[in-house]
């Protein structure tokens, strides 16, 4: 049996211009690491979009050799960029290998059509994957038939934090980055938030041996030193940063960590700053969303405005050398584009964060799988929204958006007031990126200023083209 996982995150669009993809997937290396324990010959093949189709094809069928059990599959993260694509490659294979089986994992929605798609999995459910290469009986996790589709049950964590061993077939190079998890399930329900697990009093800590093997791997055969942490809250707990600082110590390097952090949290246990800093994470995202009292209230989003403020200052005093970027979301309800603009102003007066960004609310309340929905999306009534006629328009996650209005703006308005102060933050802070664009760049041309950053995405975007084309080169040799 052969499983073979394409994947490609492409580009992402900074503020400035398209940033390449410089980031491992860690789902497609942690399904070829579970498979593999099944007596499985499991590969990937990364950053798919940017091969040579004919050569991409031919590695392909390379790769599945004479074996009567073959599974091409792709992972598609939370949006379906890559899947037409990914079909138009499944037949031309499909033609010199028509015993073929196609999957499709990670999305949030069904997509795909079983006239191609022999098996669909939404969402985490590694657990499932495995049971299905096992043949076993996974009939009742199917939600779908057009294709084939399963699914765990909602907020019910049934696999491991993820942290895959790079195995020496993934010819990656020393600025790349590898994304890992510390841990399983948020304790948090934002109301805007979609994510899988959120609102898990019980989340699941990895093991300090699983961290330390996976970063290790990585520095051992590529010399990897930068790493995302995936989880949706890393400091809800101290256990999560003391388990970081524990393997931090087994390591043979000083590895950098970027994670995504709740400021609240720490302007309650301020002690938080010296274990981020003992942890190695020194890019920190900040879901502060708004800085309004009323608002943060009804999005369930803690923390007194002005302790945020003062925790800002705090990190700032404490935490020099770390790269802080906060994000915000306009247009909620009860807030107003005063308090919004005066927040934005005081935040670039005093330099409280390195960089921040702003994006109006989207709401997705016409979705198949309510289990991605936030809370605003499910009721947005509730919340104060009222759902407009007049269609869809794309969002950001690969479907539909609504138009929608509340007791002070509407969907049009909240762009307005976000494009106005994503220009005061791009302009008066110190860093046009945000903690990903800035953990990538910096991992790609290691040792400059925050400000140097700024003026080095073309030589950054030239680099990585050039580790893309020594990875098809390599990849397409030796393949197994």
């Amino acid at each position: 049996m052969r499983l073979l996982i394409l994947s490609d995150l492409v580009s992402r669009n900074t503020r400035i211009g398209k940033m390449n993809n410089n980031s491992r997937l860690a789902g497609p290396l942690w399904i070829c690491q579970l498979s593999r324990k099944h007596g499985v010959v499991a590969d990937t093949i990364d950053y798919f979009r940017s091969w040579d189709r004919s050569l991409l094809v031919k590695t392909i069928i390379k790769f599945f050799q004479n074996d009567t059990q073959i599974y091409l599959a792709t992972s598609g993260s939370v949006d379906d960029s890559n899947t037409i694509y990914f079909k138009e490659i499944c037949n031309e294979v499909r033609e010199s290998l028509p015993h073929l089986k196609v999957i499709l994992g990670g999305y949030r929605v069904i997509t795909g059509d079983n006239d191609w798609v022999d098996a669909s999995f939404i969402g985490r459910c590694s657990n499932l994957f495995e049971g299905y290469l096992a043949g076993q009986d996974i009939s009742k996790y199917k939600i779908a038939d057009n294709p084939a589709t399963y699914k765990n049950p909602h907020n019910v964590i049934m696999e491991t934090p993820v942290a895959p061993v790079v195995s020496g077939l993934e010819f990656a190079s020393e600025n790349e980055m590898l994304t890992i998890e510390l841990g399983l399930g948020c304790k948090f329900n934002c109301a805007f938030c979609g994510f899988d697990y959120r609102n898990n009093k019980r989340p699941i800590l990895n093991t300090i041996e699983n961290v330390v093997k996976s970063c290790q791997s990585a520095y051992d055969m590529y010399g990897i030193t930068d790493f995302y942490l995936a989880d949706d809250t890393i400091n809800e707990v101290d256990d999560k940063l003391e388990l970081l600082i524990e393997a931090n110590k087994k390591l043979s390097f000083k590895p950098n960590f970027m994670a995504f952090a709740r400021l609240d949290i720490i302007g309650a246990k301020p002690h938080q700053i010296e274990l981020l800093r003992q942890s190695n994470i020194n890019t920190m995202f900040f879901g502060i969303e708004s800085l309004n009292p009323t608002v943060t209230k009804s999005i369930r989003k803690g923390g007194n405005p002005e302790k945020n403020y003062d925790t800002l200052r705090l990190l700032k005093q404490e935490y020099p050398e770390a790269f802080t970027y906060g994000n915000f979301i306009s247009g909620l309800s009860g807030d107003s584009r005063e308090n919004i603009v005066d927040s934005a102003k005081r935040i670039v007066d005093e330099q409280l964060l390195t960089s921040a960004g702003i994006n109006p609310l989207r709401i997705y309340s016409r979705i198949d799988n309510p289990d991605s929905q936030s809370e605003i999306d499910k009721d947005p009534a509730k919340y104060g929204y009222e759902i407009l006629d007049g269609g869809q328009f794309a969002g950001q996650y690969g479907y539909d958006a609504d138009h929608w209005r509340n007791d002070w703006c509407d969907d049009a308005i909240a762009a307005e007031i976000s494009s106005e102060v994503d220009f005061m933050f791009a302009s008066g802070l110190q860093s046009v990126y945000t903690a990903h664009e800035f953990a990538s760049i910096k991992a790609m041309l290691p040792g400059h200023s925050v400000q140097q950053y700024n003026n080095l995405l073309p030589t950054a975007n030239q680099m990585q083209q050039n580790l893309v084309a020594r990875y098809i080169k390599e990849k397409a040799i030796n393949i197994i």
